[in-house]
């Protein structure tokens, strides 16, 4: 399409109907991972609304710098209306390309062998990347511009109102007032250029709040995709039921170790105290014994006196 003498061809203006289609009509309902081969496809297609959606961008930059170049009333109305077609166009896009990943990594998200879970979750984390490389781009673009468009108007200001302060021209820029440029140029006699400079002020005043809103997007955008996703509600339900009874597992062998450390503690007390009789008893004996010998040895001793004091017989 031709704007005004930049020439551009943008795939989106051509063909706005949506492009591509998520994969979850392939069997997400029931929990069936996409083969490997249909998956590289969704990714392939995928790459292919990217590259829409980096053209649709320059293309939204080169309308802007039109729209700020231009001060023909015709000429604004017909950029800007070609400008607001182009970003209602791109935010569809942006919301498919945002639907579509999505839709990858809830796949990703259902078992299969490692290899290929593997091979998808590497190709998302490059999808994601990119998309989001390239909203930041475009979250560049409409920043810039909006600097510019208010730089424009308060260069504007000045020139028909010299005298105005910083407050002044802030709040012009602001409310979109155009009041004053009306009243400058009619006391000069230049009507005509009053509805033109009027209509141009307008313009850019209402492409601020446009860009204000297209920024509030990609920052919703930014959000959404750094959010992680989860598969459909059954899914949800079988893992918490699974984590539930693992809890209740780890819950039951905790009860059997508790019990068997009391046991084991148990025993060692029992182990203990069967010791100290031993130990008791083998004492008693020891002392036993040792009564015993020393009596055996009194008796002895005492029978051995008893020889040495009886007389010795007298020789007749």
């Amino acid at each position: 399409m031709s704007y005004q003498g930049y020439e551009m061809e943008s795939p989106l203006l051509q063909n706005p109907e949506p492009h591509g289609q998520a994969p979850g009509g392939q069997g997400y309902g029931g929990h069936q991972a996409l083969p490997l081969n249909s998956f590289l496809n969704e990714v392939t297609g995928i790459r292919g609304l990217l590259t829409t959606f980096r053209q649709a961008v320059l293309d939204i930059g080169a309308l802007h710098n039109q729209t700020l170049q231009s001060y023909d009333n015709g000429a604004t109305s017909g950029s800007t209306q070609q400008l607001e077609s182009l970003v209602a166009e791109t935010s569809v896009l942006t919301k498919q390309l945002r639907d579509s990943i999505k839709s990858l990594e809830r796949d990703a998200l259902i078992m299969d062998e490692y290899s290929t879970q593997n091979t998808k979750r590497q190709q998302i984390d490059k999808l994601k990347g990119d998309f989001d490389k390239e909203l930041r781009a475009y979250q560049q673009t409409e920043n810039s511009f909006k600097t510019r468009y208010r730089d424009q108007m308060a260069r504007q200001y000045r020139i028909v109102n010299p005298d105005a302060t910083e407050a002044d021209v802030e709040r012009m820029v602001e409310s979109g007032e155009t009041q004053v440029f009306s009243q400058a140029l009619l006391s000069s006699g230049r009507s005509r250029e009053a509805n033109s400079v009027n209509a141009a002020v307008r313009a850019r005043h209402a492409e601020i709040q446009r860009i204000e809103t297209t920024l509030i997007e990609l920052l919703g955008l930014f959000e959404q995709m750094a959010e992680q996703v989860v598969l459909d509600e059954p899914k949800v339900m079988q893992v918490e039921e699974n984590t539930t009874k693992v809890e209740r597992d780890m819950e039951q062998a905790t009860a059997h170790m508790g019990k068997a450390v009391e046991s084991a503690r148990s025993a060692r007390k029992k182990k203990w105290i069967c010791l100290g009789i031993g130990v008791g008893i083998v004492v008693v004996i020891a002392i036993i014994i040792t009564v015993v010998v020393v009596v055996r040895n009194s008796g002895k001793n005492n029978g051995n006196k008893d020889n040495n004091q009886d007389p010795k017989p007298t020789a007749s």
